[in-house]
């Protein structure tokens, strides 16, 4: 018998099927086989800008819904392509807080996390394609009310100041301190980026996930180490916001 969504999400993801996802689902998230169990104790969305597609692709549900999973999938294992490169590279040493990650380390982290784009819509066929900002906005609505009852995330790291400001969900947490990106502005270039990141608080059924942002991995804006600390930052949070509510 095939597995729901629900049924399946903290028995086995690979077991979930595709097609028993809500249907405002066109992307189906990468869910590795150790989600459950996450990165001490957490469970951790990385939630991204948007798909692309080769030429010839189309908005079918035959090729979207396993788009993302076909692509992500590989990442759990130590085999990996030599066309991975400006995107993937910096969300391995992300989610290993390590500069040269082993294959075995890339592949035990990806197994822990899952992963969606905000825009449930291709962008287009580069990555000079933009997303309109209505994709992003309706995929947020998707996303809250679809994705995350599912999922059930703890924590969920944004990778991209363009997709957090188009995510316009849940609060400031008030009681979480802020994270600091200390490395951003290296260099004493005339541009100043953003280092302080607020943390936010969104709540979907009974429970709530941290969230902040980092900029966009393919971007040489963070530093590496900025990054991980960011998921770090928020994993700690979370450990100590749930420790406080079981003394």
């Amino acid at each position: 018998m095939k597995r729901t969504a629900v049924d399946a999400i903290f028995a086995d993801p690979s077991e979930i099927d595709v097609e028993n996802w809500p249907r405002e689902v066109a992307f189906v998230p990468y869910v590795g086989s150790l989600y459950a169990s996450g990165i001490d104790g957490c469970r951790v969305l990385l939630l991204g800008e948007s798909p692309y597609r080769k030429e010839g692709m189309t908005h079918a549900p035959e090729v979207t819904r396993s788009h993302t999973r076909s692509i992500f999938s590989s990442m759990a294992t130590s085999e990996r392509s030599s066309t991975d490169g400006a995107y993937f590279a910096p969300l391995d040493r992300l989610l290993t807080g390590k500069e040269s990650p082993s294959g075995f380390d890339k592949a035990e982290m990806w197994k822990r996390i899952s992963f969606v784009n905000l825009a449930q819509q291709f962008a287009g066929t580069a990555s000079s394609h933009r997303p309109q900002a209505q994709h992003l906005r309706e995929g947020g609505t998707i996303l809250a009310e679809n994705i995350l009852p599912i999922l059930r995330p703890h924590i969920i790291l944004v990778l991209g100041r363009v997709t957090w400001a188009h995510f316009q969900a849940g609060e400031l947490a008030h009681n979480v301190p802020a994270f600091e990106a200390e490395r951003v502005n290296r260099g004493g270039g005339k541009r100043r980026y953003t280092a302080r990141r607020d943390v936010w608080m969104l709540r979907y059924l009974d429970s709530m996930a941290l969230m902040t942002w980092v900029y966009h991995p393919s971007w040489n804006i963070d530093h590496w180490q900025d990054r991980a600390g960011a998921l770090r930052h928020l994993i700690a949070q979370r450990k100590l916001l749930d420790s406080r509510e079981t003394e």
